[in-house]
């Protein structure tokens, strides 16, 4: 009897695979042949799952998303869930650099591409979102100082995250973790009221 396949099962082993194939070979040359190869299959059967080369490079970024958010806690609250978020979106590791590269690769396939370019939009706003629900939510809790206006610090972190994430991607030693703690830390404490 034929081994039964799970749909989710094959679908992530794409996506694993189309990380390998960009994170080795560079989006430039993850064609839909390169990623079946990687994956083991054939061109046929990656297109029962995707509907095309976008659409597993839609699905790898989301993939990639979904990652971080599983490691985040849900029990911290205001600027320490901020901070932890951040910290969890961040290039620190080489785990987290080579979900770096997969995002700043997506950038280059979604231009010019308005398929793409809404997927992306959509996972913007949801990232920006979550800060400002934090952030409202450390000014709710007497942690951020009176005058702080929360959508330009959320518009602060984003630039943030997106220029590490690009250095990570192109040139991975411009900024060790350290650095890039002693950033995120200081638009916090700036914001922060102090003591809190």
């Amino acid at each position: 009897m034929p081994k039964i396949v799970d749909h989710n099962e094959r679908r992530q082993a794409v996506i694993e695979a189309t990380w390998r194939v960009i994170a080795r070979e560079g989006i430039a040359n993850a064609t839909t042949r390169e990623i079946a190869r990687e994956a083991n299959c054939s061109s046929g059967i990656l297109a029962h799952y995707f509907k095309d080369k976008a659409d597993i490079m839609a699905s790898a970024m989301l993939a990639a998303h979904a990652e971080v958010h599983v490691r985040v806690d849900p029990k911290l609250t205001g600027l320490a869930s901020l901070r932890q978020y951040m910290l969890e979106c961040l290039p620190l590791d080489e785990r987290r650099r080579f979900l770096a590269v997969i995002e700043v690769s997506f950038w280059g396939q979604a231009v010019g591409n308005p398929r793409l370019i809404e997927v992306y939009t959509n996972e913007v706003e949801s990232f920006r979102r979550k800060l400002r629900i934090r952030l409202t939510e450390a000014r709710d809790q007497g942690e951020l100082k009176p005058d702080v206006d929360v959508d330009a610090v959320v518009h602060e972190l984003h630039v943030l995250m997106d220029g590490l994430s690009i250095q990570a991607a192109l040139h991975p030693r411009t900024a060790p973790k350290k650095e890039q703690v002693a950033m995120l830390d200081a638009v916090l404490d700036r914001v922060r009221v102090p003591g809190a």
